[in-house]
């Protein structure tokens, strides 16, 4: 068990993906706090009960580096944190900025949380105050990709997709990179948003931890994350050619 890791998952596909990756690399954080939408409407980052049947397609056999594209986007959150056995708290609020969230996080005795909250939100100073470090994955190679929808504009510009591990800081995209990685293009662009954006994160946690327990302590690969694009949200049109594009890179890298 990570002792000194915690984590913040939403119940949202990506922290699907990253539970069962941990789970399967057997990497149990100390605690997990499960932030669970009150309502019924689909929020950013999670995947519509209609839509799950074509998303659990079988993956098929691909890459070394699409290792942890093999999941169930249909085993529900509580499922895998129960085959984990691992401490887990369940707190109805979205807002990672939230009043409440945030005197939860302080409680949390790991120094360190795995951040894996709803899409589009940003932790604020009062978040950031609370002496915790937060590790994220950011979709993107940083620091030449922050920003929003990375792995559409890295397709464009590079051919490969991309994703980096970080603490996160006040700025977007721009605290010390722990881990990167470029991915080739997947055997199913269509399925990058649900599948494989998420895979190629959660490579990059595992590693990242991985990393961690073999030499106790936090390596950082980027430690001045500076310069580089700060993308926004991929036009359609740009996301199609995107989709469409012929194939760059080719091999793990």
């Amino acid at each position: 068990m990570l002792s000194d890791v915690a984590m913040i998952a939403a119940d949202t596909a990506r922290s699907k993906v990253y539970l069962q990756a941990l789970s399967r690399h057997q990497l149990y954080p100390g605690h997990v706090l499960v932030l669970r939408n009150p309502d019924d409407a689909t929020l950013p980052g999670q995947i519509a009960r209609s839509s799950e049947e074509s998303a659990a397609s079988p993956i098929p056999e691909t890459q070394e580096c699409w290792s942890e594209a093999q999941f169930d986007i249909t085993e529900p959150l509580d499922v895998t944190l129960q085959r984990m056995q691992v401490s887990t708290e369940v707190i109805r609020c979205i807002d990672i900025n939230h009043p409440e969230v945030i005197e939860k996080v302080r409680e949390i005795p790991q120094s360190v949380l795995i951040y894996s909250g709803f899409g589009g939100a940003l932790l604020r100073n009062e978040v950031l105050s609370t002496r915790k470090r937060f590790l994220h994955v950011h979709g993107g190679y940083l620091p030449e990709f922050k920003g929003s929808t990375t792995s559409y504009y890295s397709l464009l510009i590079e051919g490969a997709m991309g994703a980096s591990s970080l603490f996160l800081n006040a700025e977007i995209d721009a605290g010390p990179v722990l881990q990167r990685r470029r991915f080739p293009p997947p055997p199913d662009r269509l399925a990058i948003d649900h599948i494989y954006d998420s895979a190629a994160r959660a490579r990059v946690l595992v590693d990242t931890l991985k990393s961690y327990i073999a030499t106790g302590s936090w390596n950082f690969e980027l430690p001045e994350n500076t310069g580089g694009e700060t993308y926004y949200v991929i036009h359609p049109v740009l996301k199609h050619i995107a989709i469409l594009a012929e194939p760059g890179v080719d091999s793990c890298g």
